[in-house]
């Protein structure tokens, strides 16, 4: 995952502090796709494409609970 965020292919910041660009999904997460240039498009991530951990705070707030 780091090495997406070197390459600038992912993005780990709260959702105010993304530069200028669109999110296009509704997850509560610090964890984004960038797809794009100039003025990118942010997707959010429910879980690490790599190791399969929770990402995002709902789904982690929802596993806590049980």
């Amino acid at each position: 995952m780091q090495d997406l965020v070197d390459r600038d292919l992912a993005r780990v910041s709260p959702v105010h502090l993304l530069p200028n660009g669109r999110i296009i999904t509704e997850i509560d997460t610090e964890y984004f796709f960038v797809f794009g240039e100039g003025r990118p498009t942010y997707a959010g991530i429910n879980y690490c494409p790599f190791c399969g951990r929770v990402l995002s705070r709902g789904l982690w707030n929802q596993e806590k609970k049980k």
